[in-house]
């Protein structure tokens, strides 16, 4: 017998103990659909079963039995020594329960935060940077930014010999529902001063026509002393007025960037970014790449987005990193958060009540953040990301990949895209999820990547303790009980070549939000949510298998075992459920 089929075996017989999916059909998608009977009694749940609180409430982990696992191998069956890949529109660097470690306490939760799409891109070569010479001693502590500020530097610079200089504005960095805010404020913050300053001048105009003065309350005989202190007066109302109405155009403040090569640390690139435009940077300190030394900042203005940087081709490309959107850290969170116990906090009951709950569904795995979607294209994706991303991937070794995104499909399995994601599951030992869009109810609505064979493609599922606990449900009648069922807009198969989802599992949850966002956390629902879910379990069984003694477990035998041990739940509906 081949390694490869000890390692299904072996899987498949871990997997045997207990179902993780949720409402999956398990037949081939290109044979004849078959006759389902689904046991109602399972399916059903009664009005008196769901009036208190249950356990797993933020994030739904009772659909997929992933806690029956955890109570059979252990609690380092928590997705612990697993390295998940989230491409998306970024994640939150500080977000609660993304900011500190796995559920070992010791292991960073982040492994690195990488830009894929070149949206934070700022060139640094010497073609459209400016490399000016500085001596710290003997020339003080001032520079020229490129902003025309003087700038002022500290301490950490005394043995910089060279600085590149660039410029970068807050807006090109901000997702655009941050961007929004900050310019609202910042357009409030303007008029209170901007108005007053109308006013101002309106009541001095008021006041030479009605008093004949000359603003400042004396009398005067000198007509044409008041008539040019009119004719000045309406002029720079005009121009207030104009200020007024142009203000959209507001194009945001002009931060200076120094960069400069650390001698002292192994000739590490270093930045430092006049976040506050104050030109004070005497308290600053330089940024290595995240992986060097795992810094993180946050860019000011009130926008409270996180950010770190990374250095490309030998300190020519400088990345500032930052998410695009609030979607990645809630896809992050639900699969991979981690809320360690408070202080005092006793093992047991009370943590299962208060970290348990918020925890996502493999807490012990690692993140790698990936954005690939482009802020300037709104948060969309495009083909040379979605590559980088997954040579990223690889590049990090990791296990799994989480995909939230797609678009409409009309030839699937084609395209360099299509190579990469075949390449990245069959030669690259990577088993992507991605989601099935939500584009339904109609049939054949199952978009890309979602369409193609070399990814497991995810549907969206509602329990019965779902729709009561995240959409405040009720039942029809203590007669006519709550069943599970898909979610309406999950997408339908079959493609044209006649594939389906391969499985679904919980489509919604209460996950972290971006802080930038001004909450901790929000309830999101779509298939984007149900793929992490399911990606979060097949971490927790990956652990679990490792530490059966199984090291080779590839894509294609988890994929085969999660699809031949999933169950019906629910209304049957093979279209979105899973094949």
């Amino acid at each position: 017998m081949s390694r490869t089929t000890t390692s299904c075996l072996s899987l498949l017989a871990l997997l045997s103990t207990t179902p993780y999916y949720s409402s999956t059909l398990a037949f081939s998608a290109r044979s004849p659909l078959p006759a389902v009977t689904v046991n109602q009694s399972t399916a059903k749940m009664t009005s008196s079963t769901v009036t208190s609180r249950r356990q797993y409430f933020d994030i739904p982990k009772q659909e997929t039995g992933i806690h029956h696992l955890q109570q059979k191998y252990g609690p380092k069956s928590d997705g612990t020594g697993i390295k998940i890949a989230i491409m998306d529109t970024g994640c939150d660097l500080s977000a609660a329960g993304l900011s500190g470690t796995c559920s070992d306490g010791v292991t960073p939760k982040y492994i690195d935060f990488v830009d894929c799409t070149g949206d934070g891109d700022v060139d640094m070569s010497s073609a459209s940077a400016t490399v000016v010479k500085f001596d710290y001693e003997n020339n003080g502590t001032k520079v020229e930014g490129l902003s025309g500020r003087n700038i002022t530097v500290g301490t950490w610079a005394k043995n910089v010999s060279e600085f590149k200089l660039g410029a970068v504005r807050l807006y090109e960095l901000l997702p655009r529902s941050v961007a929004r805010r900050v310019k609202r404020e910042r357009k409030e913050v303007f008029m209170v001063k901007h108005m007053a300053l109308l006013s101002k001048t309106q009541l001095q105009l008021d006041q030479l026509n009605n008093n004949n003065t000359n603003g400042g309350g004396e009398e005067t005989d000198d007509k044409d002393v008041v008539d040019k202190k009119k004719k000045e007066l309406k002029l720079l109302l005009e121009q207030l007025t104009s200020i007024k109405e142009s203000y959209d155009e507001d194009s945001g403040p002009l931060m200076d960037i120094l960069m400069f090569q650390d001698n002292d640390d192994g000739g590490v690139w270093k930045t430092v970014i006049d976040i506050g435009t104050t030109g004070d940077l005497t308290k600053s300190i330089p940024m290595a790449a995240f992986r060097h030394a795992r810094q993180v900042g946050e860019l000011g203005f009130g926008s409270h987005v996180t950010f770190c940087v990374q250095v490309y081709d030998e300190g020519k490309t400088l990345s500032i990193v930052t998410d695009a959107g609030s979607h990645g850290t809630h896809v992050a969170g639900i699969a991979a958060s981690y809320f360690p116990p408070k202080e005092g906090e006793e093992e047991g009951k009370k943590k299962k009540e208060s970290s348990d709950d918020l925890n996502g569904v493999a807490p012990g795995a690692q993140i790698l953040a990936l954005k690939i979607g482009d802020g300037r294209l709104g948060s969309s994706e495009t083909g040379t990301g979605l590559i980088r991303g997954l040579i990223t991937a690889k590049k990090y070794g990791c296990d799994l990949v989480n995909l939230s995104y797609g678009e409409p499909s009309w030839q699937p399995d084609s395209g360099r895209v299509s190579e990469v994601f075949a390449k990245a599951f069959n030669d690259w030992g990577m088993t992507v999820f991605t989601s099935a869009g939500n584009d339904g109810p109609a049939l054949s609505s199952l978009g890309s990547p979602g369409s193609l064979t070399s990814v497991v493609t995810v549907g969206a599922y509602v329990s019965p303790e779902m729709a009561v606990e995240q959409y405040s449900t009720l039942p029809p009648s203590s007669d006519s009980p709550l069943q599970g069922s898909s979610y309406y807009f999950s997408s339908r198969g079959p493609t044209p070549d006649g594939f389906l989802p391969d499985v679904c599992g919980p489509g919604g949850a209460v996950a972290p939000v971006p802080r930038a966002s001004l909450q901790g956390k929000a309830q999101y629902h779509g298939t984007s949510m149900s793929s992490p879910n399911v990606c979060g379990v097949a971490a927790c069984v990956l652990s679990a298998v490792r530490q059966s003694g199984v090291k080779d477990c590839g894509p294609n035998e988890l994929k085969r075992a999660l699809k031949n041990t999933a169950v019906i739940s629910g209304v049957a509906d093979p279209f979105s459920q899973g094949s």
